[in-house]
């Protein structure tokens, strides 16, 4: 019995040998990454963050909310800006139509007084021009009888000289 006694105890030794070799190797492990303290830290952030999960759960659906609100009200106040951007372009475009229309009735008005202003400048040139004539007519008829009153003056005179010595003559 002494032999199996030894035969068994060997055995366990054996086994509590390499129980014991296990477990020092795994507290020497847990020991290595337990004892840095990013390895403790984000541990411990990963039980925490485990344990926490439903409250991020519900505070990431608060921002979600929040952002889609968010979102909501900025595509709301997008298209109102939007509305009134095109109803400023609509009233620009009327605005514009307006005075195109107001430009060309303008320019016809434009164009139709050029034409009485052309008609009344030819009419005070040709007015200008009959004065002219009329002036330059009448100036002369008055110049041929002053020179005819002139004429018939001098002629009287030299016949009345032409007399006067004749008379002393004779």
């Amino acid at each position: 019995m002494t032999t199996l006694r030894k035969s068994a105890s060997a055995a366990g030794r054996r086994r509590a040998r390499r129980a014991w070799l296990l477990t020092a190797a795994c507290a020497v492990f847990l020991f290595a990454y337990a004892s840095s303290e990013a390895a403790a830290a984000t541990m411990y952030d990963r039980f925490k963050d485990i344990y926490q999960t439903p409250e991020k759960v519900d505070e990431l659906r608060d921002q979600y909310i929040e952002s889609q609100q968010k979102l909501q009200e900025q595509t709301e106040e997008l298209n109102r800006r939007a509305e009134a951007m095109q109803n400023q372009t609509e009233q620009y475009l009327a605005e514009t139509e307006a005075l195109n229309a107001r430009n060309e009735a303008l320019a016809e008005q434009n164009e139709a007084l050029n034409k009485q202003l052309a008609d009344m400048t030819e009419r005070q040139k040709a007015r200008a021009a009959l004065t002219r004539k009329t002036v330059y007519s009448i100036a002369a008829v008055l110049g041929a009888g002053v020179l005819y009153l002139l004429t018939i003056r001098l002629w009287r005179y030299s016949v009345w000289r032409r007399q006067r010595s004749g008379s002393w003559r004779t």
